[in-house]
């Protein structure tokens, strides 16, 4: 399947949009086929881009953006499944021409204007669906365990950490930094006291190198690095005791690395970043640093203490999250049912004694190991039984049986704890029966015993067209019972 990213980066509107979905592109490139078009990209963005794993469509300059989207649709409609957008100017208006020929999901921080997409992905924390304009069908994935970081910072995240034994500071107003926040950060810390060392690094997108380079020559004390790669950047970074960054990407990627970080807010999109930077004392602000910086730079206990309360929010993870949230739109196309074999005992022994399985079974006592052995032989000789395993890129995801019986066949189904609440229940009832039919040949009737506590199987069982027989079933009438007709 072919994903389309649309994103634009320059020294105008910054480089933050563009190096957050970069990783995210980086991240599903092993599974899809991705692409990116952007607006004239300068020669080291194009690099950049190709170098994520993307081919590179260039499209021109315009501030029509109806017009764009009408020509995407027209033009790529039969290539890509999906649109990954990030930027402010991919509206509502823009969304709702691009909905009928495209899954989206769009990467936010503001949680302005009305969401039509599939997903929003928003990194920020503190954020929940409640704060979104959305449609009904549009979910909301929010939080730094959504962080969009690039290799080096995800590895990072499970790295030892200690306190370097060369105090230097890490500083980055971002890739473009327009305003030059850069020049009034070096000044401010040039009136502190003492020699610090400062590792300054920018963009590619900067425009006041040249002036940056004469106060590095009058400052020997800082040093000027400027288009590191990722790698690089991360490098240096865990070389440096603390950091002095914007509430954006960068300071994510910071506390992926760990350390005290103070921070300026650069942009009004960084507002909700750094209320939970704040809140879950991650970061201080920038003019805290005077009183604080001589401590921090003694302090191997303050060190560890910052890094141990980041690591709490940065584990490394989010790649797999974060391609499963990718991967939900497509999980009709990504479902494999397969039968299950003897290899399967112990899989399907961890999933029937799962604490929510057990809950909502007829049966909730805990099943022992002897049980469950004697019941699974017995299951895979009997001709009137057909269980398959679901699988997604090959994991295991998910059950579901089928046993005939003279009247009807009882259907009966689990997902795998870390797939529930992704509509996933309801996809594996209609491909099950669908398979089921395929290979038992003649079907009668098909039913399921359902808990009335559990929510989740009663509207998967009504959304895969099943319906509640009155009738019930006479071993368990306290269950509602949902059968399906040919």
């Amino acid at each position: 399947m072919q994903i389309l990213f649309r994103a634009d980066g320059n020294s105008t509107i910054g480089l933050g949009h563009l190096v957050r979905t970069l990783a995210l592109a980086e991240m599903l490139h092993p599974f899809y086929t991705c692409s990116w078009a952007i607006q004239e990209p300068s020669e080291a963005i194009s690099q950049q881009i190709k170098q994520s794993g993307c081919t590179l469509i260039k499209l021109p300059a315009t501030t029509d953006y109806v017009a764009e989207a009408k020509y995407l649709t027209e033009t790529y409609a039969h290539q890509f499944s999906a649109v990954i957008l990030d930027g402010y100017l991919f509206t509502t208006d823009y969304q709702q021409i691009l909905r009928p020929f495209f899954k989206i999901i769009c990467i936010d921080d503001l949680h302005t204007g009305h969401f039509v997409a599939n997903t929003v992905i928003n990194p920020a924390g503190g954020i929940s669906p409640d704060n979104y304009s959305k449609e009904a069908y549009t979910k909301i994935y929010a939080g730094p365990e959504y962080a969009l970081l690039r290799p080096p910072f995800l590895e990072a995240a499970t790295a030892i950490r200690t306190l370097p034994a060369i105090s230097r500071v890490f500083m980055n107003m971002g890739g473009a930094d327009p305003e030059n926040f850069t020049a009034q950060v070096l000044e401010n810390l040039a009136q502190l006291p003492g020699e610090i060392k400062i590792e300054v690094v920018v963009g590619s997108a900067y425009r006041h190198r040249s002036s940056l380079a004469k106060w590095a020559d009058r400052n020997t004390n800082v040093t000027i690095h400027q288009q590191l790669s990722a790698a690089q950047m991360c490098q240096l970074m865990q070389a440096c005791s603390l950091a002095i960054l914007p509430p954006s990407t960068v300071a994510y990627e910071w506390c992926s690395v760990g350390g005290p970080l103070y921070f300026i807010q650069t942009a009004e999109n960084q507002e909700n970043l750094k209320n939970f930077l704040l809140q879950e004392q991650l970061a201080l602000p920038f003019d805290e640093l005077n009183n604080l910086l001589p401590e921090t730079r003694l302090s191997a206990t303050y060190f560890a203490e910052q890094l141990h309360k980041q690591r709490q929010f940065f584990d490394g993870q989010s790649p797999a999250r974060l391609c499963q949230v990718v991967d939900q739109l497509f999980y009709r196309d990504l479902l494999h049912l397969r039968r299950t074999n003897s290899g399967d005992l112990q899989l399907l022994f961890h999933w029937i004694n799962d604490p929510v399985v057990r809950r909502f079974s007829l049966n909730p006592e805990t099943v022992p190991l002897t049980t469950h052995t004697t019941w699974f032989r017995y299951k895979l000789t009997d001709k009137n039984c057909f269980i398959f395993i679901a699988e997604i890129r090959q994991v295991p995801v998910g059950m579901i049986r089928f046993d005939i019986h003279q009247r009807e066949t009882i259907i009966s189904y689990l997902v795998d704890e870390n797939y529930r609440g992704k509509g996933l229940g309801t996809l594996l009832l209609q491909e099950g029966i669908l398979k089921f039919k395929i290979e038992a040949h003649q079907v009668s009737s098909i039913s399921g015993l359902v808990q009335k506590e559990n929510i989740a199987s009663i509207k998967a069982f009504t959304k895969a067209g099943f319906t509640i027989n009155p009738e019930g079933d006479k071993d368990y009438p306290n269950v509602l019972k949902f059968t399906l007709l040919n």
